[in-house]
């Protein structure tokens, strides 16, 4: 990992000769979406100039979590500022932001959530939501893209917020819940198959 973040930090800083790379946010980008899919700085904006090693690893640099089916992500110029000073860049030294002022991001080659399992044509019923409880293992009372409502309790105050699953879980089990406008999901605890808990 210190070997990965030496080699970021010199693509960032770059020699002078070689000019600045361009990081051209594009108005819209479509990004593979999977359970554990993130997507990149290089599927959302154009990078350009600078040198290859400079492009390649800015273009590598995790943004966040590909949307679900159906769904999209807006990405900003400030985003990914923010992620190339995470990334231990100066965005003001590393690339030249340009491009749109935000991106619209959506899923593709995404499987449809709940889509049947059984093949074409089999006589067997597709598998039910309450399938898995005779294994031992807690029955699954939230899917992945259920919207479900996340808890926020702190001393005497309550606080509630809407929020899509990113996976499927049983009561008292640890999920992941996409909230709108935060670009890392919450790990959440399942309360029952439409709430969750956010501890702070």
């Amino acid at each position: 990992m210190k070997i990965a973040a030496l080699l970021l930090l010199a693509a960032c800083a770059g020699p002078a000769a070689a000019g600045p790379v361009h990081v051209a946010l594009k108005s819209t980008a479509s990004v593979p979406s999977n359970s554990d899919g993130f997507f990149t700085l290089g599927s959302v904006a154009d990078v350009s100039g600078g040198r290859t090693a400079q492009r390649t690893r800015l273009a590598a640099i995790v943004i966040g979590r590909a949307p679900l089916s159906g769904e999209h992500r807006r990405v900003t110029r400030g985003d990914l500022a923010l992620k190339l000073r995470q990334a231990g860049c100066d965005p003001d030294k590393a690339a030249v932001l340009e491009g749109a002022d935000v991106a619209e991001v959506t899923a593709t080659d995404a499987v449809p959530v709940g889509a049947p399992l059984a093949a074409p044509n089999s006589s067997a019923p597709p598998q039910t939501r309450q399938e898995g409880a005779a294994s031992g293992a807690p029955t699954q009372v939230i899917h992945r893209g259920d919207a479900v409502t996340i808890l926020i309790q702190t001393g005497p105050l309550t606080i509630t917020a809407p929020g899509l699953a990113r996976e499927g879980g049983g009561a008292g089990q640890t999920i992941r819940v996409h909230r709108a406008g935060v670009m890392t999901d919450l790990s959440v605890q399942v309360l029952n198959s439409q709430t969750v808990s956010l501890e702070i």
